[in-house]
């Protein structure tokens, strides 16, 4: 099962901008930031995918966003993978016509998904991830090797909970404390 992009996300070189001076904020929870991250709940996602206008102006606000982290659970099919990878790469090809700076996101299901999961991002690429939930860390270790080996980011954005594994990572919180 191959997804065929004819739009590849933009690569950023991990030096050409300050990522350790950005304030990170959630998608949809307000407040000021200089960078959202899309690693929310489902609900404020399909908002941007039901909502191809509206959400341009949100992610044109933001100025530097991760893509959207529709929801990939270990025992999705395939094809529901797919659909969920495929959308996200929409709403990146569209905002980056825009001029919105978007950070790929990596994410997967079930082994098989691994290789959908990766397909449009390109190898060496600045990425960004959300940290494993608690009680699915092995899953998403295998998860996460596949990744590191597979494309080799040069930088990887790693959201919430902590697991040491990247060649070259910045670690922030998926949530900020006011």
């Amino acid at each position: 099962m191959e997804l065929s992009f004819h739009h590849q996300f933009a690569v950023f070189c991990p030096d050409a901008l300050p990522w350790q001076a950005y304030r990170w904020g959630r998608f949809g929870s307000g407040g000021t930031a200089d960078a959202r991250h899309c690693f929310v709940d489902d609900w404020r996602l399909e908002h941007l995918w039901r909502r191809f206008g509206q959400g341009l102006a949100k992610v044109l606000d933001a100025g530097i966003v991760t893509a959207p982290d529709f929801t990939i659970d270990h025992d999705f099919p395939l094809e529901l993978v797919q659909y969920q990878i495929w959308r996200s790469r929409v709403l990146t090809t569209y905002w980056q016509e825009y001029g919105v700076f978007v950070i790929p996101v990596l994410q997967w299901g079930c082994p098989d998904s691994f290789p959908i999961c990766a397909q449009g991002i390109r190898p060496g690429s600045v990425v960004a991830v959300r940290g494993p939930q608690r009680g699915t860390e092995c899953a998403w270790l295998d998860g996460a090797r596949y990744m590191q080996e597979a494309l080799q980011p040069s930088l990887v954005l790693h959201f919430g909970n902590k697991l040491e594994l990247w060649d070259r990572a910045l670690y922030l919180p998926l949530r900020t404390t006011r």
